[in-house]
């Protein structure tokens, strides 16, 4: 009988430890989590950030889930539906059991695209976008048909500097324009000079992400790209004080104006630092990005 009672209480240890939570939490790529073990984060499908942003000891760490867009077009994130808050679509959009859904807080958005649009398509709108928010724009000689081929999307912006030379508003055209040895151009849609200007570079898919966190989202496919002029150091991750204040405040414009045009949320606005795997491959921008989704 006793070693019947310690097998219940062994098989059952498991299960208990997988639904103890220990709060909510924001991990550093801006997506909301629950602070978890790492095992328990691992058999959900989740990714466990190590950043000591949860109480406890080192195996308590804020655990968030791959974001997904349900089948209405509304944005949410792959999680157990144990956890949503909102509406869990059965849809097999998201990996792991079936317990693992894609969960949604909102309804499908109104009065311009979702996420999900425009579809397979050059983004020919992108001059009209940033005039449009009052911004100063220059639209480089052949821009509309410029690109890797159309893009699969619009579900992220990646956020970059341009790492280039420390004078001039925006001398790194010709690479982003043109490609740098080994890495053909286009390499980002748009570019931003100290000055605030907006260049208007390329339409279609630009060689600007490399391999992310989710290529659905922010790969070169899916999410737009910004070179921002900037000589990247020091690298920081703080503040925004190496940066003109006139250019950051016109990036932050710049970009929100982005977001309302293609209905992209904050959370999905990372920089190249966040963005691209394996972690450290990337440093830009060498700016606080928690301050600056902050400030969207």
């Amino acid at each position: 009988m006793m070693i019947r009672v310690q097998l219940i209480v062994l098989l059952a240890l498991p299960l208990i430890a997988l639904g103890q939570k220990h709060g909510t939490c924001t991990a550093r790529n801006g997506r909301k989590g629950e602070c978890i073990s790492t095992s328990s984060c691992k058999t959900l499908g989740g990714t466990s950030d190590p950043a000591n942003l949860c109480p406890g000891d080192q195996t308590i760490q804020c655990c968030t889930y791959r974001t997904c867009t349900n089948s209405k077009g509304v944005g949410g994130q792959c999680q157990p539906t144990s956890t949503c808050s909102g509406s869990s679509d059965p849809a097999n959009l998201c990996p792991g059991g079936n317990n693992i859904q894609c969960c949604t807080t909102g309804s499908a958005p109104t009065g311009g695209p979702g996420p999900s649009k425009p579809v397979n398509t050059m983004l020919t709108g992108l001059a009209d976008i940033l005039r449009g928010a009052g911004l100063n724009v220059v639209e480089v000689a052949g821009w509309r048909t410029r690109g890797h081929g159309v893009m699969s999307s619009v579900k992220g912006i990646v956020v970059h500097h341009t790492a280039g030379p420390a004078s001039g508003d925006y001398p790194s055209l010709t690479a982003i324009r043109d490609g740098i040895s080994g890495l053909a151009g286009p390499l980002a849609q748009l570019g931003l000079g100290r000055s605030g200007t907006w260049f208007v570079i390329a339409a279609g898919r630009c060689y600007h992400a490399g391999s992310t966190i989710d290529d659905s989202v922010y790969g070169n496919n899916n999410a737009i790209g910004i070179e921002a002029e900037g000589v990247g150091l020091p690298a920081t991750d703080s503040g925004h004080n190496h940066w003109p204040e006139v250019q950051y405040q016109s990036y932050l414009r710049g970009v929100r104006a982005l977001q309302k045009a293609y209905g992209v949320p904050s959370a999905r606005v990372l920089g190249h630092k966040e963005a691209a795997v394996p972690r450290g491959r990337k440093i830009d921008p060498n700016f606080s990005m928690n301050e600056f989704r902050a400030a969207l």
